[in-house]
């Protein structure tokens, strides 16, 4: 019996230790030495995981977290990670032997009355994996595993930045809801003294109109930020997983949010940490694996009925079993061809695609800087720009109470008061929304361990 069981066993590892998977090489691709971007620190330790917590804000924590547990596209993610672990567990079933019941019930009939008659085997079979075939199926299905769960760690990143973005739009339009209210004060006020000089004689009808056409247009303005800034809301909660009805925001100040600084990388270390780029890979890889399969197909195959082995273990039984479960395709029309053919292509075209897409990984790092130097110092110049806009318009509000200017200066520096608060807004909320596109740009502090 130890005789039969060795004779088998080095039959079948004999017969298995042909391999005709190409060797995987990542592909080549041209990588920077350094940002381009000198603003970029380089240093050796990566983004934060938390990286969102570095903006403080309580709330965009609460929310970010909230989101990584009811987001119903991340959901949807992880139930296509579970489909194909299955489907990977299928990939891998051929390396092992199948096992099978077989059973027959029989009638007889005789002089003392009916019998009846059950009989049973079990059959086991196993396909020999000649070629490397059932492996290279195994690791396809293992690699496509990993692609799905790459592919749901890189939209998790681009939920949380999601997340990040519609939270500072939704501030920045709050921002802007004040700055408008505010203003439509003003309006209303310098209305008030137009009329009175009006009605002493001093200023035209002309300037009482065009002072209430400001004013409606003010109200105007408030009323579609309103309206803005609920559809953001709605908007916000969608990535949250929630009816819009079930969330509320606290009250947090859009001046508020912190301005953090990124650490960045050197470009090459990019690639393993971006999630995206490892989803192309395991792609890649399980392409590889399909052109080895596509191979074996030429080849014969080999089906065991472990069985009948064990029945006949001498040589001769061995052999002519072997002999009984070997197949050989002559004719096929063309489609073993076309099977080698797809697969070969498919690989150069996940390899295209992974150029692209490091590439792509490259180009959103040094977009998101560029947009963050440059919104940093349109900011800087901002900020003096309002604080002189607000002292000259206090200042013509002044004289022209007094009759010192006439109505069109003071309606210019009350309109360009509210064009550099708006423009400020727009300027620190692009810096806070190249921050959160830079930390997904730069992998969110993913690692691929969590994975």
């Amino acid at each position: 019996m130890i005789k039969r069981k060795l004779l088998i066993t080095s039959a079948l590892l004999f017969l298995t230790a042909c391999n005709l998977v190409p060797d995987f090489q990542r592909p080549d691709v041209e990588t920077p030495v350094q940002w381009y971007d000198a603003s970029l620190p380089k240093q050796k330790s990566a983004v934060d995981p938390q990286w969102w917590r570095a903006f403080g804000s309580a709330q965009l924590n609460h929310l970010i977290t909230e989101s990584l547990f009811y987001n119903n596209d991340l959901a949807a993610a992880r139930q296509r990670v579970e489909q194909a672990r299955a489907q990977a567990k299928i990939a891998g079933a051929n390396l092992w032997p199948s096992l099978g019941l077989q059973g027959d019930v029989t009638d007889t009939r005789n002089k003392t009355g009916d019998t009846q008659k059950e009989t049973g085997q079990f059959a086991v079979a196993y396909e020999v994996d000649l070629w490397g075939a059932n492996r290279a199926r195994r690791d396809s299905g293992s690699a496509l595993l990993l692609s799905e769960v790459f592919a749901r760690d890189a939209l998790q990143l681009v939920v949380m930045s999601n997340v990040g973005e519609a939270y500072f739009n939704l501030l920045a339009l709050a921002e802007r809801k004040r700055i408008a209210t505010e203003f439509l004060e003003n309006v209303s006020y310098v209305l008030a003294i137009v009329e009175a000089r009006h009605l002493a004689g001093a200023v035209s009808a002309l300037d009482v109109a065009q002072q209430k056409t400001e004013l409606a247009t003010a109200r105007a303005s408030l009323d579609l930020l309103i309206q803005q800034y609920t559809l953001a809301e709605n908007a916000l909660t969608i990535l949250l997983g929630h009816p819009s009805q079930t969330v509320s925001f606290n009250a947090e100040r859009f001046f508020d949010m912190l301005l953090p600084v990124a650490n960045a990388l050197q470009p090459a270390a990019l690639l393993e940490r971006r999630p995206d780029i490892r989803q192309i890979e395991m792609q890649l890889i399980a392409a590889n694996a399909d052109i080895g399969v596509a191979r074996a197909a030429f080849y014969p195959k080999l089906q065991l009925n472990l069985d009948t082995l064990i029945a006949s273990p001498q040589p001769a039984g061995v052999a002519l079993a072997m002999a009984a479960g070997l197949t050989q395709p002559l004719f096929q029309g063309g489609r073993l061809e076309g099977g080698l053919e797809n697969a070969q292509a498919r690989n150069a075209e996940l390899v295209e695609i992974y150029r692209r897409t490091v590439l792509t990984a490259f180009k959103e790092v040094e977009d998101a800087a560029a947009v963050r130097s440059n919104s940093t110092r349109r900011l800087q110049a901002l900020a003096d720009a309002v604080d002189m806009a607000r002292l000259a318009y206090q200042l013509s509000l002044d004289r022209y109470r007094l009759g010192a200017i006439d109505y069109q200066t003071l309606l210019s520096t009350q309109r360009s008061l509210l064009t550099a608060e708006n423009s400020q807004v727009q300027a620190r909320q692009d810096v806070l929304v190249a921050m959160v596109q830079l930390y997904q740009a730069l992998g969110g502090g993913w690692s691929g361990k969590q994975s």
